[in-house]
């Protein structure tokens, strides 16, 4: 279900998070794309309520869109050192967030630069799990690498899990 403007404790945000024009970033961006259309990858739905947004690169915008939710899902590519393609879901107590040089600046936040700002601002989602993607390229005006678009349906499958049985 797409988002109809309409934010409620009571439903979930899915929220793909990076840039498609530069290869596997975009990965947040496919994820929603396929929860779209559930039926091609599992067969499965999602529950009525359950939102889908492309947040592109928040940056220092990533609190404005946990308002008003209290469950949110983020999909994005993550360095964690891993082999292209692999994906973790976390959960906040597992990720501490900070800065690498502990100063804000209005120049290329990132996610966890977004995630520190919203845990300041006591805005995390009382149900906060991140899906992080392992990149394999992400040069501008690449695709998705194999290796990304080979992990998407079992990942997408265990975000239809989570989303369904919670």
């Amino acid at each position: 279900m797409k988002d109809s403007g309409m934010r409620s404790e009571n439903h979930t945000l899915v929220l793909g998070v990076g840039n498609p024009l530069c290869g596997d970033d975009g990965v947040g961006a496919r994820v929603i794309e396929l929860l779209g259309e559930p039926a091609s990858i599992s067969g499965r739905t999602l529950p009525p309520g359950t939102c889908l947004q492309d947040a592109g690169l928040p940056g220092w915008g990533l609190p404005s869109w946990f308002e008003g939710w209290s469950r949110v899902f983020l999909v994005d590519a993550v360095d964690m050192g891993l082999e292209p393609g692999m994906w973790r879901r976390f959960c906040p107590e597992e990720v501490k967030y900070s800065l690498a040089d502990e100063t804000f600046s209005l120049h290329q936040p990132d996610l966890a630069c977004g995630l520190a700002l919203a845990q300041a601002l006591n805005l995390l989602p009382e149900d906060l799990v991140i899906y992080g993607v392992q990149p394999a390229d992400t040069t501008p005006g690449a695709p998705l690498s194999p290796q990304v678009n080979a992990s998407l349906p079992q990942l997408v499958e265990s975000l239809i899990n989570e989303i369904n049985n919670a």
